[in-house]
């Protein structure tokens, strides 16, 4: 008796594979360390930032708005002459 198609294989196929996943037979970390997937214990480094004169921590600011500040206008330029060449394009092709 077949079933049609081969949906039963597949189907036995993509269990088969699932089986293979489970987190018990799967390497983990590093070196195959499984301690830290099933532990309740999370750990709470907490992340350490670089501290920044104000100073300094203002020129970056500055620069970061001026290079913002120049991309806004090549994009405004770039807009500008396509629709330019977009609205030359449509004339000459509805007087033509």
């Amino acid at each position: 008796m077949s079933f049609g198609a081969g949906h039963v294989q597949d189907m036995n196929n993509r269990l088969k594979q699932n089986r293979a996943n489970k987190p018990s037979n799967r390497a983990k970390f590093k070196e195959n360390n499984r301690e830290g997937i099933y532990s309740k214990k999370q750990q709470t480094d907490k992340i350490k930032f670089h501290q920044v004169p104000k100073e300094k921590l203002e020129r970056i600011k500055e620069a970061i708005r001026l290079k913002s500040k120049s991309e806004k206008l090549k994009q405004i330029k770039i807009l500008v002459i396509s629709l330019i060449i977009t609205i030359i394009i449509m004339i000459a092709v509805f007087t033509y």
